[in-house]
């Protein structure tokens, strides 16, 4: 038996197919491919059965997992922690975000810069994924969560605030009640069946239709930048763009919604040595907040 190959293995349980494993590992599939066929053929049965969706472990190959993958995770520590220095961990990091998550950005920034050795791939979607499917080691998602098949760790609130540009305040004066902004052209994000902002008011909801809408945080941006209506922002985003463009916060005094920010990945009993060191360095950031 080769043991080289048992970190193909294990790797291909996690990701439920050859080409993702291919891609995640940087070796070629026909490589994985013969070597899987010869691990089964060392141990005498079948590991998976190969199917046009990927590819899912037999009972055997199963069983086989539970027995090994701790050793192998075991072994891959253990190598690493004869690594001197820790900027020499290396290795591929799958993230994906929403979009204008700059404060996770610029933490991926700074990951990067201590560990330059590894490469990262981001994601940037507001769809629901499947971290095995899609390949994803960790994603950072806003919001109620409607999964129990991830480890989710709270890493940050985020607050909303209302923005308008000075011209536009000029034109049609300063609001002074939520209920007021139904009297405003208004900028916000939405999807593309959404025809209005619903935001709570009191005991009830109000519902403000859309002057200006997107799916992209940016155009949002540019669209109250650019004085087409009021806009309501994340608070970091918000101050950016008080400061460097000059915008009003409009009705500072009203509670906006709070959106907690949260860190995702799969429940594996064993990550990689740079998934491990990512979620460490997340911990790191929590703390300091």
């Amino acid at each position: 038996m080769n043991l080289n190959t048992l970190p193909l293995f294990t790797h291909i349980i996690q990701t439920g197919s050859l080409s993702k494993t291919a891609d995640k590992l940087g070796v070629p599939i026909a490589t994985i491919s013969r070597q899987i066929t010869e691990l089964e053929k060392s141990l005498g049965v079948q590991l998976f059965d190969r199917q046009k969706t990927g590819v899912k472990p037999t009972l055997a190959g199963q069983q086989f997992y539970e027995q090994i993958a701790l050793s192998v995770d075991n072994l891959t520590q253990i190598t690493q922690n004869f690594i001197a220095d820790d900027s020499e961990i290396g290795g591929k990091l799958r993230i994906s975000t929403t979009q204008g998550m700059d404060e996770i950005w610029a933490w991926i920034d700074e990951f990067c810069e201590l560990y330059p050795k590894v490469s990262v791939h981001l994601q940037v979607t507001d769809h629901i994924l499947d971290l095995v499917e899609d390949s994803i080691d960790v994603a950072f998602r806003v919001g109620e969560l409607h999964t129990d098949s991830v480890v989710a760790q709270k890493v940050m609130t985020q607050h909303a605030k209302w923005l308008a540009h000075p011209k536009l305040l000029e034109k049609f004066g300063t609001p002074q009640t939520l209920a007021e902004l139904a009297n405003y052209p208004i900028v916000a994000y939405a999807k593309s069946e959404q025809k209005y902002l619903t935001i709570p008011n009191g005991k009830k909801s109000l519902q403000l239709p859309y002057a200006f809408a997107s799916n992209d945080v940016y155009a949002i941006e540019n669209a109250i930048k650019n004085g087409r209506g009021i806009g309501m922002l994340y608070d970091k985003t918000a101050y950016r763009l008080i400061a460097e463009n000059g915008l009003v916060e409009i009705l500072p005094d009203i509670q906006m919604p709070e959106y907690a920010v949260h860190l995702l990945y799969v429940k594996h009993r064993y990550q990689s040595a740079v998934v491990r060191k990512f979620l460490e360095f997340v911990e790191t950031k929590i703390r300091k907040d």
